[in-house]
């Protein structure tokens, strides 16, 4: 077996003994590496039967880059389980549907369709009910879920008159809502799980509590998943959250084969849940674990490791690891105070416009990341002005987009047509068939009163007899559509099925004939999806497709053209770039002001301006505004600290000369001052500097090699491998022709 391409570190790693393991590894320290050879190891030296690996990883994308490596290894990947945790648990819950009260065909919904049936619902509940409230009652959902799961009785979020966390929740939900009446809070709360069961839906932190809920309830269920999956592997463990550890540690308990691997100066999501402890908890519920460090970073240079190193090193209870490697010492990272959000913007593009013209790199090689992605708009108009392509993370993914919504609520009313919230969007799509809010609002009375999905209420007529014989009509239709596509998805794949389908609701017809181009060719590209998902497991079913697509994340699209990425930093973890711009490091925004006052959220802010520092390769830009117009106002800004203390660590600061010094000409010749007395340097003639042409490549004497741009009397502007574009004196400047 060859293990060859491992350094010692990730050697030693791989081959740890069975039994619980942690490694803790530091940014680009080859984790993958080491997480997929240490499988391998397992199949093909420890003699583990394939379908007995469980591998954790936190992106769709991760998951497949290791199931394509193990394939190349030729140790019977395809009979792995290798996916995120959360498409780990559609797929158990899936198999003891009859555990919950749900079918096998359950939908899970996305975060914007969990909002939008809160919102629903807040309206109702409360006078003042708006998104913000609904936005308030999901965060409470979600943290009771993730981190009190033991806590939720019957499926529906119990008050405790005794437990501090759920209390607290409860009273910060009152706070958000302005609500004083906590038992009209449960009562939301306990109406959108009820609909949620109404409906046959999970949401994603559904998806997490229900497993947890089967595995600590059910001893025997709990047995067979143990016994399938002996080997448990966890990447990026310092994400992990209270109940999916749960999940692990119940799973991993008999036979203790667990293996995690992480950083805990990574962890960046407390909002989610995770916790930088979890390795503590790790070393104390497995107290015979072997530890392992990975310290020897293959990404960035040394310039940029000493910036990282010398950030993170300020945080306190954390593991100590100090990150070296055996690449250049590369470019000086350069920091740059602008005047306004405009200047620094413009500086960011030209940055980009004049790398570029050193032919060593394309816009993929470039990404803007910011604390907040209310920053993201000047450089979007900049980088318009520029005529740079670029792509903004966090905002529509392709699934999000309204038509292929609207497409997607067929498939999944087909798959599951108790599925209201997907009756209600796909009614009047792609054409209105004059169904309107009344008679949408009667079908859901209907469908309380009988107890039944709308679809079975529309299925005979006689439940609609309080309607007037055209909106019968349309209803039964409708109903019909709806009948004729279950039958048929029954008998064919998926991707015969979705053309059909489109072809049925003529949906690219409808765009065209709206001037939809656009959309129309969006379609097309949803219907290629499918198609490449049929032809990567041509046994997948239309629920399978359908959990994919809900279980999608942003990250996943990344690094797929050729573009300027823009981005928050949480979105681009994991990532890495050529060039990496940090921008708005100004007091408030990064560290934002709300940290400021939690020494934990302080150091949270700290492992953020680590993971971005981290992301670069060769070169790293550090980035503020004097004022920036924010929340409709114009402010003076403060330097972050990280860009002071990064802008003290480039530029040490020097002790005041001592007046015996000044009188010494050998110490003024060091500091590149020049002695009054000495004889004034006239520089270069003027026909030595007509000699300098655009397009020319020259030599600094500090600066290295680098080309003119442009010409502007005795001024140049030039543009250096080493430290970007400078603007030279010619005459004064120590530049030579090359």
């Amino acid at each position: 077996m060859n293990l060859q391409n491992l350094n010692k570190q990730q050697l030693d790693a791989v081959k740890a003994p069975l039994g619980p393991t942690l490694v803790l590894a530091g940014a680009g320290s080859g984790k993958t590496r080491v997480l997929t050879n240490r499988i391998m190891y397992l199949v093909k030296e420890c003699g583990v039967s394939p379908s007995n690996v469980l591998a954790i990883t936190f992106t769709n994308k991760a998951a497949n880059e290791m199931k394509s490596r193990l394939m190349e290894f030729d140790c019977n990947a395809q009979f792995m389980h290798i996916s995120t945790i959360h498409s780990f648990c559609a797929s158990v819950l899936r198999r003891e549907a009859q555990e919950l009260d749900r079918n096998s065909n359950f939908s899970i919904y996305t975060e914007d369709e969990k909002h939008s049936m809160l919102k629903k619902i807040v309206k109702q509940a409360l006078d003042d009910g708006d998104a913000k409230m609904a936005d308030s009652f999901g965060e409470c959902i979600s943290n009771i879920k993730n981190n009190a799961p033991d806590l939720v009785e019957s499926d529906l979020l119990v008050q405790s008159e005794t437990d501090e966390y759920l209390i607290a929740v409860l009273e910060e939900l009152q706070k958000a809502t302005q609500t004083e009446d906590t038992e009209t809070l449960v009562n939301v709360i306990q109406e959108y799980n009820r609909r949620m069961a109404e409906n046959n839906a999970l949401d994603f932190d559904d998806l997490l509590y229900y497993v947890h809920k089967i595995f600590s309830t059910n001893p025997q269920i709990l047995q067979k998943y143990r016994e399938r999956y002996q080997f448990v592997l966890i990447d990026e463990f310092q994400d992990v959250n209270k109940v999916q550890y749960q999940i692990f540690k119940m799973l991993a308990s008999e036979h203790g084969n667990i293996f995690v691997v992480g950083d805990d100066d990574q962890s960046i999501y407390s909002w989610r849940g995770a916790d930088p402890l979890n390795f503590k908890k790790f070393e104390q519920d497995f107290p015979t674990c072997k530890i392992f460090k990975l310290e020897q970073n293959y990404r960035s240079t040394k310039a940029i490791l000493k910036v990282a190193n010398d950030i993170i090193a300020s945080n306190s209870n954390r593991y100590e690891k100090v990150l070296f490697t055996d690449n250049s010492q590369g470019v000086k990272p350069q920091i740059y105070s602008a005047s306004d959000e405009m200047v620094e913007a413009n500086y960011v593009c030209e940055q980009i416009r004049n790398l570029r013209y050193l032919g060593n790199y394309r816009f993929k090689d470039f990404a803007i990341l910011m604390r907040i992605n209310a920053l993201s708009r000047a450089f979007e108009q900049e980088l318009l002005r520029y005529r740079i392509p670029y792509k903004v993370f966090g905002g529509f993914k392709f699934f999000e987009r309204k038509e292929i919504k609207d497409v997607l609520a067929y498939l999944r009313l087909i798959n599951n047509p108790a599925d209201s919230e997907a009756f209600f969007r796909a009614i009047n799509v792609p054409v209105k068939r004059g169904i309107g809010d009344t008679t949408l609002s009667k079908l859901a009375g209907l469908s309380a009163d009988y107890g039944m999905s709308i679809i079975d209420v529309i299925s005979d007529e006689r439940n609609l007899e309080i309607f007037n014989k055209p909106t019968r009509a349309k209803l039964l239709d409708f109903y019909k559509l709806i009948d004729e596509m279950m039958q048929l998805a029954k008998s064919t794949t998926v991707a015969k099925f979705v053309h059909i389908l489109l072809d049925v609701l003529e949906v690219r017809k409808v765009y065209s004939s709206m001037d939809e181009e656009d959309r129309a060719l969006n379609i097309d590209q949803f219907e290629q999806s499918v198609i490449d998902f049929q032809n990567s497991d041509p046994g997948a079913t239309l629920a399978d497709y359908l959990q994919t697509v809900s279980l999608s994340a942003d990250i996943d699209e990344a690094n797929n053209g050729d573009y300027v990425t823009i981005a928050t930093i949480h979105a681009v973890k994991g990532l890495e770039f050529k060039t990496v711009f940090v921008v708005g490091l100004e007091d408030g925004i990064f560290p934002t002001s709300r940290a400021t006052y939690s020494q934990l959220g302080m150091q949270e802010e700290r492992r953020l301006m680590y993971v971005a520092v981290t992301r670069a390769e060769e070169r790293l830009y550090l980035t503020r505004a004097n004022s920036r117009f924010m929340y409709g106002q114009r402010k003076n800004t403060l330097a972050s600290r990280y860009f002071s203390e990064v802008k003290q660590m480039l530029t040490p600061i020097r002790p005041p000369s001592t007046e015996r010094q000044l009188a010494d000409d050998s110490y003024l010749d060091k500091l590149n001052l020049q002695p009054t007395q000495k004889p004034v340097n006239t520089g270069k003639t003027t026909s030595q500097i007509k000699q300098f042409k655009v397009g020319q490549m020259v030599e600094h004497a500090t600066f290295g090699k680098g080309m003119i741009l442009r010409m502007a009397g005795d001024i140049a502007d030039v543009i250096f491998e080493s430290v970007g574009k400078k603007s030279l004196n010619i005459r004064f400047a120590p530049l030579k022709i090359i």
